[in-house]
């Protein structure tokens, strides 16, 4: 075998190798194994999508690029949790450049109001590794409290061997709640709202 191809052929397994075991690190899903302390949200393994009906035919989906925030967290006091999550409308991909622009001005008027934020005021544990996280989201220049239903996935190690929290939520809004009323009734009012993210130490 040349050289090259031999020496591609040990990386390949080598890496490769190196990535199974980090896929198959021990997840520990006790809240009370995590460290307290502050982690930021990671913007490479977060996403923010909404799923809302369109002419009744389908479930369109769209997500924001731009999302960034912080977490707060005490074993001790898992109730006194903070997120503070900030998002970008403008950034809203839909897979088309063009309806980007279009939802971008014409629906989240982006321009006006170029910032969705929720900040967190209470978390209430429902079973084990589930709650309920409640908070005020200003959204279209118009602020609402939203109960947030978690899953804690767990807590791992990142690459740098730091900790690394991981977590799933969701939530139904109605946007007319937040004055988009944008291409009603063609377009649903209720928006389900799938969160998938990781928060590092």
């Amino acid at each position: 075998m040349p050289r090259p191809i031999l020496a591609a052929t040990f990386a390949a397994l080598i890496l490769g190798g190196s990535l199974c075991a980090a896929s198959a690190q021990e997840v520990n899903a006790d809240p009370a194994a995590a460290p307290a302390g502050e982690y930021k949200l990671d913007k490479s393994h977060t996403s923010v999508t909404l799923k809302l009906t369109h002419l009744g035919l389908s479930y369109y989906t769209m997500r924001f690029d731009k999302v960034q925030g912080d977490y707060t967290f005490d074993p001790a006091h898992p109730e006194a949790t903070k997120v503070e999550v900030t998002i970008d409308p403008a950034s809203v991909d839909t897979g088309d450049a063009g309806f980007n622009r279009q939802i971008a001005g014409q629906v989240f008027e982006a321009d006006k109001f170029p910032q969705v934020h929720f900040v967190s005021s209470a978390l209430r544990s429902t079973s084990d590794g589930r709650g309920v996280l409640v908070g005020d989201l200003t959204f279209h220049g118009v602020t609402k409290t939203v109960n947030l239903d978690v899953i804690y996935n767990g807590l791992g190690r990142g690459l740098l061997h730091e900790p690394r929290m991981g977590f799933s939520a969701s939530t139904v809004l109605r946007r007319s709640d937040f004055g988009v009323t944008k291409y009603e009734p063609m377009v649903g009012d209720n928006v389900s709202v799938l969160i998938e993210t990781e928060f590092s130490k």
